[in-house]
C-alpha cells in the first residue's frame, strides 16, 4: 500500500474529530464559482533575462537618477549582491526592489526590479559595467548601462518620482492616520495607474482593504494637470521617530479596484510599460500612550468617538430569559477597525458579545435579585486630546421576575435545627454492586490493550487495502480462484450424478466442468467455450492420447445427449475415470 492511501484512511478516521474541534471557513458561492475558473499558468519555462538603464539617462552634476535593473524571475529566486561595482563619481543612495507580474499571452510573467538613487559628483560619461546574478541556479548577465551627467546650464529631463503625502507627522502609537501616494502624468499628460503600492521603512502596519484610488486635477507650475492618487490607512505599531518611502508600479491602463475621475483624462494606449518608481521619504514621531491614564475598558479605540444611549429590548425579564442590548457608535476615527466593549464578568448575569462587526451584547439575568443592568466599561483614547475618554454603557433599570422558582434556598434557623435533628437512615435491604478493584480503569493491565485497538484495526485496514490494489493488478488471480471454487461445486454435482446414475446430468455437468477449468486461460465466459478450446489447454501428448480422446466423448455427449438411447447413455458414465484424471490436470493449472 503506497503511504498516500495510508494516509487517506487516517484522515478518514480522524476526520470526525477534526470536524467537532474545528470547522473549516466557509467559502462564498461567489468565490467558489471564480477559483473553478481555469487560471491561466505562470511561465516557469522561458529563459531570464535581465535590462539595465538610468532615468533619466542624462542629468546635471548633484541632481538625481535612478539605476534601475529589471530581470524576468521572482524576487525570492534572485540572489542580489550586496554592493554593486561603480564609478567613484556616482554616488549611491536609497534603493529599493519589488516585484510585478505581467499577463502575456496566455500565461502570467514575474518580473523583478531593483531601483537605486544615484547623485553624480562630477560631469562626463559614465559606465555601469555588466555584471552576473544567480536566479535559482542560472546566472543572469546584467547588461552595461550608461549615464552622461552634464554641466549646470543644461536643463535635462528630471528624474520621475511617486509622490508621498501624509495626514499627520505626530502620532500616537496605534493611532491609524491617512497616506496618500501620487503619480504624475507621464510624457502627454498621459494617466497611469499605479500597482503594487507598498511602503518601505520598519513599525507600520498598512490596511490595503480600504484603498480609495482616484484621479484629480492639480496645479503644477501653474498650470492644472491630471494625477493619479491612491489614499490608503497607515498604522504605527512602533514608537519612536520613523521614516518611511513609498513605491510602485506604473501598469498603463490596469486600473484595480473602482476609482473617482475628476479631471480630464487621456490614457494611453498599447501594452502597460511596469517601471518601478519610489517616492522621497516622510518622517513621523510615534508617541507611546499614557498607559499610567488608561480608563478601564480600552480596546485600543483611538480618535473620537460618539454613542448613542442604549436600546434595551425589553425591560420585564424572566429569570433564564435573555434579552439584546444595542449599542451604536460614530466618530471621526477609523470605525473599521473600531473594537467594541469587551463583556465583563458579574455573578448575577450573563453577558454574551455578538460576533464583530455587531456591537451588541445578550443579557441573561441569573437571579430575580437585580434591578438593573450591569456597566459595560468602555473608554477610548482622543490624540487630539492626547488622554483617554470615558464611554461607558450606563447601566438601564429592568424588572426581573422569577416565576415561582427557587432560585436560593431558604436557610435553617436555629429553631427548625432543634426541632428536626439529623439522623442516619435506615440500612438498604439488599447489598449493591460490588467490584473487584478499586483500581482505575486506566491503570489496568487491559487498559493498555484497549489503546492498541486502533492501531491493530489500523493495521487490518492496511493490509486490507494492500491486498485489494494487488488484485486489482492481478486480475488473473481472482478469475483463478473463482474457477477453482466453481469447479469444485461443478465436481460435487458431478459425483452426485454418477451415484444416482442419472447419465444427461453426467454429461451435462463434466462440459461446465471442463469449461470452467479451462476459462480463466483464455479469459472468457465458461458458456462461450467449446471442446476445441479445452483441448487446446492439453499438452501434445495427452491432446492425441486418452485424455484429449475422453473430452471429445463428453463433448459429443452432451451435444447428443436428446438423440441416443438409453444403452449408449449408460455408457457415458464409464467416463468418470478418465474424466476426474483430465479435470486433475486441468485444476493443477489453475
Amino acid at each position: 500500500m503506497r503511504l498516500s492511501s495510508l494516509k487517506f484512511f487516517l484522515l478518514l478516521a480522524l476526520a470526525p474529530v477534526c470536524l467537532r474541534a474545528q470547522a473549516p471557513p466557509q467559502i462564498p458561492a461567489a468565490l467558489q464559482a471564480q477559483l473553478q475558473v481555469a487560471q491561466a499558468p505562470v511561465d516557469v519555462t522561458s529563459p531570464v533575462t535581465a535590462t539595465a538603464v538610468f532615468d533619466p539617462p542624462v542629468v546635471r552634476v548633484g541632481e538625481k537618477t535612478f539605476y534601475r535593473v529589471t530581470v524576468s524571475a521572482t524576487e525570492s529566486a534572485i540572489q542580489w549582491p550586496e554592493e554593486i561595482a561603480a564609478p567613484v563619481a556616482l554616488k549611491f543612495g536609497a534603493n529599493a526592489r519589488g516585484q510585478i507580474t505581467q499577463f502575456l499571452g496566455n500565461n502570467f510573467r514575474v518580473f523583478t526590479s531593483f531601483i537605486y538613487e544615484i547623485r553624480p559628483t562630477a560631469a562626463g560619461h559614465f559606465t555601469m559595467t555588466n555584471f552576473t546574478a544567480n536566479a535559482s541556479g542560472p546566472l543572469v548577465e546584467i547588461p552595461a548601462a550608461s549615464l552622461d551627467v552634464v554641466a549646470d546650464g543644461a536643463s535635462p529631463q528630471a528624474a520621475r518620482q511617486l509622490g508621498l503625502e501624509i495626514s499627520a507627522t505626530n502620532v500616537f502609537l496605534g493611532q491609524p492616520f491617512r497616506v496618500r501616494v501620487t503619480l504624475p502624468p507621464g510624457p502627454g499628460n498621459e494617466i497611469e495607474a499605479l500597482r503594487e503600492i507598498q511602503f518601505n521603512g520598519d513599525g507600520l502596519m498598512t490596511d490595503k482593504t480600504a484603498a480609495r484610488q482616484s484621479i484629480e486635477a492639480v496645479s503644477v507650475n501653474g498650470q492644472l494637470r491630471p494625477m493619479f492618487a491612491c489614499e490608503m490607512t497607515v498604522t504605527p505599531i512602533a514608537a519612536g521617530p520613523l521614516k518611511f518611502s513609498a513605491q510602485g508600479f506604473t501598469a498603463g491602463r490596469e486600473f484595480s479596484g473602482p476609482i473617482s475621475i475628476h479631471a480630464p483624462v487621456s490614457l494611453s494606449g498599447g501594452p502597460a510599460k511596469y517601471v518601478l518608481l519610489v517616492s522621497e521619504p516622510v518622517a513621523i514621531n510615534v508617541r507611546p500612550l499614557p498607559v499610567e491614564d488608561e480608563l478601564p475598558g480600552f480596546t485600543g479605540a483611538i480618535g473620537k468617538f460618539f454613542r448613542n444611549p442604549p436600546q434595551l429590548a425589553t425591560n420585564r425579564l424572566r429569570v433564564g430569559e435573555p434579552v439584546a442590548l444595542k449599542l451604536t457608535f460614530h466618530g471621526e476615527g477609523e470605525l473599521t477597525r473600531f473594537v467594541p466593549p469587551a463583556t465583563p464578568r458579574t455573578r448575577d448575569w450573563q453577558i454574551i458579545a455578538d460576533p464583530p462587526p455587531a456591537t451588541s451584547f445578550t443579557l441573561i439575568p441569573l437571579t430575580d435579585d437585580v434591578h438593573e443592568t450591569p456597566a459595560i466599561p468602555f473608554s477610548y483614547f482622543d490624540p487630539a486630546l492626547a488622554k483617554f475618554v470615558d464611554l461607558t454603557i450606563p447601566p438601564l433599570p429592568v424588572t426581573v421576575v422569577g416565576e415561582s422558582l427557587p432560585v436560593q434556598l431558604p436557610a435553617l434557623d436555629e429553631e427548625t435545627k432543634s426541632a428536626a435533628p439529623v439522623k442516619l437512615s435506615a440500612p438498604a435491604p439488599a447489598p449493591g454492586k460490588t467490584v473487584a478493584s478499586l483500581k482505575p480503569l486506566q491503570r489496568r493491565g487491559w487498559f493498555v490493550g484497549l489503546q492498541l485497538l486502533p492501531v491493530a484495526g489500523f493495521l487490518a485496514l492496511w493490509q486490507w487495502d494492500r491486498r485489494r490494489r494487488f488484485l486489482e493488478a492481478h486480475p488473473e488471480i481472482v478469475r483463478r480462484a473463482q474457477a477453482r471454487r466453481a469447479l469444485r461445486r461443478k465436481k460435487r454435482q458431478l459425483q452426485s450424478a454418477f451415484e444416482t446414475g442419472d447419465a444427461p446430468a453426467f454429461v451435462r455437468h463434466a462440459a461446465d466442468a471442463l469449461r470452467i477449468a479451462v476459462a480463466p486461460h483464455y479469459p472468457a465466459n465458461p458458456h462461450a467455450l467449446v471442446g476445441g478450446d479445452v483441448l487446446a489447454q492439453l499438452a501434445d501428448a495427452e491432446r492425441n492420447g486418452r485424455a484429449g480422446e475422453t473430452v471429445k466423448q463428453v463433448f459429443a455427449a452432451a451435444d447428443a445427449q436428446f438423440a441416443v438411447d438409453a444403452k449408449v447413455q449408460a455408457d457415458w458414465l464409464a467416463l468418470k475415470s478418465e474424466l476426474d484424471a483430465v479435470l486433475l490436470k486441468l485444476e493443477e493449472k489453475l
